[in-house]
């Protein structure tokens, strides 16, 4: 209960616009929502998803829509505990444990039914840094939820990761990301 208090305080702090009765609120569905990340070896690729834990909140003021998320890093699972212990020690989860998404995008009408695109611009913190990012997104509304897509990808480096190596070959600096959201009002 105190983690969910402190995520509605830090939210509304990253938000600060004052609410009127206009606004709409919504919850990312931890049980109907999962992220995805793929990352490259000249040997093979693995996909690790985290489908636990997620935590989110947006908030849609006129056609401006707010978005705060975060994944902690140690429910990423990639089917394999060698490398998700590799990955959770690379990446510093006991120090840095969630990745988190700020954002906004403008020009969103919910349309019961329709998909439509939008970018959602913001920052992504991960590994304790934070970078500008910039998330093409697909929204499909229905009723009072919306499932949300997205593809993108980020420099391991630019977040100051150093590189796992396999047979001292180090994986690809990019990292790709699938985000898989449902919002309910």
């Amino acid at each position: 209960m105190l983690k969910t208090a402190f995520f509605a305080i830090a939210f509304c702090a990253a938000v600060p616009r004052i609410a009127v009765a206009d606004d709409k609120l919504y919850s990312v569905a931890p049980d109907k929502s999962f992220v995805k990340y793929t990352l490259v070896h000249k040997a093979h690729t693995f996909v690790g998803t985290a489908d636990k834990g997620i935590e989110g909140k947006v908030k849609l003021s006129g056609t401006t829509a707010q978005l705060m998320v975060r994944i902690p890093v140690a429910n990423f699972d990639s089917g394999n505990n060698n490398r998700d212990s590799n990955m959770r020690d690379t990446v510093e989860a006991t120090k840095f444990p969630n990745v988190e998404l700020k954002a906004v995008a403008e020009g969103v009408t919910p349309q019961d039914g329709q998909k439509t695109k939008h970018t959602l611009k913001g920052k992504l913190t991960f590994h304790g840094v934070t970078n500008n990012v910039e998330v093409p997104v697909d929204v499909t509304w229905n009723g009072k939820s919306a499932k949300v897509t997205g593809k993108f990808s980020i420099s391991l480096e630019a977040y100051k990761i150093d590189r796992p190596s396999l047979l001292f070959v180090k994986v690809e600096d990019k990292l790709d990301l699938d985000v898989d959201l449902t919002i309910t009002e």
